[in-house]
Parts: C-alpha cells; structure tokens; sequence
C-alpha cells in the first residue's frame, strides 16, 4: 500500500509544478504585463508551464 501512495504521489508532481509555473506566468501576464485575466490566458499559461516542466524534465539535448 505504501509504494501505492508513493507511486501517486510522483505522478502527481509534474502537473503541481505545471499549475505553480503556469500560475506565475499568469501573475506576471496579468500584474507586469498589464493583460486582462481571462480563462483563455489561464489555459495558455497553463499549457506554457506543462511544456517548461516536460523540457526540463526531458532536455531537449
């Protein structure tokens, strides 16, 4: 049962790390950038923060 737990939790660091990274990029968009916060610029920074974690995750070297 132990290993279960681990195993999921594991898996779900990757889309953690997608949602903190996407969720700064929204802050800056938003607060520096001076864009209008919308669910279109959620999703968008979202998606830039699963693409960040797959490249470092993966190296693109």
């Amino acid at each position: 049962m132990r290993e279960l737990v681990f195993e999921v939790l594991l898996r779900l660091v990757k889309p953690i790390l997608a949602v903190i990274i996407g969720l700064a990029a929204w802050l800056l968009a938003i607060g520096p950038g001076g864009a209008a916060g919308s669910a279109e610029l959620g999703l968008l920074c979202f998606v830039f923060g699963g693409m960040v974690v797959l490249l470092v995750g993966e190296g693109p070297i």
